[in-house]
């Protein structure tokens, strides 16, 4: 697949690691990919990343895949967007009940490489290019060096300046930077690469971060499940602890405060995704 025909892809499963290792294999054909993990929060990340395609899990807890994709259908932004079911549960009634709430195609699990290969190449470029939502440009993952502006350098920008705000790359920067130097100082942990994007009133931060030498210890001292779903449990714990750090400093970085936090982490991927609902559009210099 060439970059030309690079799709925005999200994939909505409660089976954390399936979800990544999927997310890793569309990344690896070179489209733009976001995992989330209920139907939920799902519903939220696809309004600001506004997918080309979505692959979605019918049997999830609290909303379940078909409820997901009825809801979707019925927003103005989504009613073109394709959808495909995936799911264990074999069966036409299955099927049947995933194609009546709105799904393109239903496919079972495990999904092969030559599935997915299917669905991108022969859904995808089948839509209209007039219905096709515009793809906005995302930048190839930089190194943290080149994404930080200091704080304090953005509160001096802010006070130079008549209309006492930044531009949207300078906050999307000082957000970075804040949240690395949080994580170091306060977690003692330590990140590679760090992405901040905000579209409208959302926050997107995507971190590839690195484990603890004292988390690699405790996967190799459980059952691989057991210790991922430990280090799971243990740094959204800690990120729960220091929200209100978090939301400070997005609030100073933006100029708007946080309504909602979300995080999620993939201990296969390494990547970290937290997303701030805010309480409403910041406004740019």
């Amino acid at each position: 697949m060439t970059n030309e025909q690079s799709l925005r892809v999200l994939i909505v499963d409660d089976n954390r690691d399936g979800a990544d290792a999927l997310g890793l294999l569309l990344e690896e054909l070179d489209n733009q990919v976001h995992v989330t993990y209920g139907g939920i929060q799902a519903l939220d990340v696809a309004t600001a990343f506004r997918p080309d395609l979505m692959l979605v899990d019918l049997l999830m807890p609290g909303m379940d895949g078909c409820t997901l994709v009825n809801r979707f259908r019925q927003l103005p932004g989504f009613a073109t967007t394709k959808i495909v079911a995936i799911t264990g549960q074999k069966g036409e009634e299955h099927k049947a009940l995933a194609m009546k709430a709105g799904c393109d195609l239903v496919l079972f699990k495990p999904v092969t490489l030559a599935a997915v290969r299917m669905v991108l190449e022969n859904i995808a470029p089948a839509m209209p290019a007039t219905q096709i939502p515009a793809m906005r440009p995302r930048p190839s993952a930089q190194p943290v060096t080149d994404r930080r502006l200091p704080i304090g350098e953005a509160r001096k920008l802010r006070s130079e300046r008549t209309s006492r705000s930044l531009t949207q790359a300078e906050s999307e920067a000082a957000i970075c930077d804040g949240i690395i130097r949080f994580q170091d100082e306060y977690l003692g942990w330590r990140s590679e690469r760090i992405h901040a994007h905000l579209i409208k009133d959302i926050l997107i931060v995507r971190i590839l971060g690195v484990l603890t030498l004292a988390e690699r210890q405790l996967g190799k001292s459980l059952s691989p499940e057991k210790g991922r779903d430990l280090i799971k449990q243990t740094r959204k714990q800690l990120l729960e602890l220091a929200r209100p750090m978090l939301e400070s400093l997005v609030h100073e970085a933006s100029g708007v405060k946080v309504r909602s936090m979300h995080h999620d982490i993939s201990t296969i991927t390494g990547e970290e995704v937290v997303v701030f609902s805010l309480t409403d559009a910041p406004k740019f210099q």
